[in-house]
């Protein structure tokens, strides 16, 4: 009988906490740019990994919002008048690539994320070089 009332008296103490730490997590979930997978792996070191990627973004302000290539500054796609998008990506690259949310209007970057690559199998052999002379 004593764990019943414990039980709930905790319940008690703890639902406010939980209630903050749940809002606290949507704060950081608002303003994102997801990637998702964001590892792609290649069978060897060095070789372009393929896969389809998706690209998603959340704002807590509507707006005018373009996604970018972050190495190249190649604008992707543009969304207007939006707090949400998705861009499906075919990732072909043999190296990580970041990418970046603008603000069209302001040209500030908003958030950013990047697509990593990790190799099954890492070039271990030496180039050796012959010479005659």
């Amino acid at each position: 009988m004593f764990s019943k009332y414990y039980l709930c008296f905790t319940l008690l103490l703890s639902g406010p906490l939980l209630a903050e730490q749940q809002q606290e997590g949507e704060k950081k979930v608002e303003d994102a740019l997801i990637a998702l997978p964001d590892t792609c792996v290649a069978l060897r070191e060095g070789r372009n990994c393929y896969a389809e990627v998706d690209i998603t973004w959340h704002q807590q302000q509507i707006g005018n919002y373009c996604l970018r290539n972050a190495q190249s500054k190649h604008i992707m796609q543009c969304w207007l008048m939006q707090q949400k998008g998705l861009f499906r990506y075919q990732f072909d690259s043999a190296e990580t690539i970041g990418f970046e949310l603008i603000s069209s209007d302001n040209g500030k970057v908003v958030a950013s994320t990047e697509i990593q690559l990790q190799w099954v199998y890492k070039n271990r052999q030496k180039k050796r070089r012959w010479r005659l002379f």
